[in-house]
Order: C-alpha cells, then structure tokens, then sequence
C-alpha cells in the first residue's frame, strides 16, 4: 500500500514555483505596450508598472531617444542636393555647376539675407572659377584649406584673403556658424576679384598642397 506524501508549506510553494517556470505562460490580456514594459523590467532589472508612473517615464525616454535619432539622421545624412549654392556631399562644389551659377545664388541668397548660404555659394564661386581657368586642380578630395593654399600660391596677392575665406567657410559647414553681412560681401568682393586677376607661374616649391596626398 502506498503512503500518500504530503508536502509541508516550503516544499508545496517550492514545487509550485518548479511547475509554473516549466511552462512559456504569457499573461492574458496584455496589449504590447506592456509586454514591452514587463521586457523592459526584466532586462533593466527595473520595478515599473506598466499601468502607473513609470510607463509615462518610459514613453517619455523613448520618444525622445526617437527625437535624437531623427536629428542626427537630418543634420549628417541628408541628400547633397545639386543645386548651386546647396550642399555638396564630400566635394568642395559641384562640378556640374557653373561659376556663374555659383555667383547668380550668392547674390540671390544675400539678398534674401542667407548669409550662410550666400558666403558658401560666393566661395564655391571662387572655387569654380578657379577650376574653369586652369588655375588649380579641383578633385573630389580637394577641401578648402587646400584649395586655399594652391589658389593662394598663384595669386600670392590675394594669399592671406583666401586663407581667410577659407577658414571661414570650414567653420560654416563643420562648425555652424553665420556670417555677417560685411563677412559676406568681403568673400563676394574677393571672389569677382580673383576670377579676372591674372595669376603668377605656381611654385611647387611655395606650394603646400603638394603635401596633400591625391
């Protein structure tokens, strides 16, 4: 004859325990929401209810971890467009657009008061016309500082002008900033300027964009 075994307290909530962790049992009734919760609760190790005050924390978090994400994709990975005058990708301007082009845009810009755009379209104007007369190479890999140096190495002139242009126009595109009406009309001037000057023989030797690897 068998004797029934009957388990104490501890050893009934233990058995218990064994058999509901040995079957994949998902609450009833749960919308996703707060199966992400309970997920979230696990993995964090954090104590929130999906239903109080840390389910508005969490939509709170996430929807701003959203906001940053969608910021970060428009302000690095936005398409170059091919418009004289708009961003260019890698390339210091477009070389399917003309300098006249480049000059129509920065005169359309300063007088809609875009000074960002008008000091960028006025030196990728110099850029271009610099390019079309044979002044300097102008590759995919060319950035302003070097573009600054060859330009600046056959107009030794305009040398400490161009250097400066050049500066400025790095600290729009990486850094942001906008210049003022006066700063923009001085890139203007210098770049109708150096469009007609007539260069000088280049010196390799004086040249430091021959450092630059191609």
């Amino acid at each position: 004859m068998t004797i029934p075994w009957t388990p104490d307290d501890d050893e009934a909530r233990r058995e218990l325990n064994e058999r509901i962790d040995s079957f994949d049992v998902e609450p009833a009734g749960m919308t996703l929401w707060e199966r992400l919760i309970n997920w979230l609760n696990e993995a964090l190790t954090l104590n929130i209810d999906p239903a109080g005050t840390g389910n508005v924390i969490i939509q709170v978090l996430l929807i701003a971890a959203v906001g940053v994400l969608i910021f970060l994709l428009v302000r690095y990975f936005r398409p170059a467009g091919a418009t004289a005058g708009s961003e260019t990708g890698d390339q210091l301007a477009d070389p399917t657009v003309t300098a006249e082009q480049y000059l129509a845009a920065a005169q359309r810009y300063l007088a809609a008061e875009q000074l960002d755009q008008a000091y960028l379209a006025a030196y990728r104007f110099m850029v271009r016309s610099a390019a079309q007369r044979g002044l300097v190479e102008v590759t995919p890999a060319t950035t302003a500082t070097t573009f600054g140096w060859s330009l600046g190495s056959v107009l030794p002139g305009y040398g400490q002008q161009i250097e400066t242009a050049s500066t400025e126009f790095n600290r729009i595109i990486y850094g942001g900033n906008t210049p003022s009406r006066d700063t923009t009309e001085n890139v203007l001037a210098l770049a109708n300027t150096v469009a007609t000057v007539t260069p000088q023989p280049a010196d390799d030797r004086t040249d430091p964009a021959r450092l630059i690897p191609r």
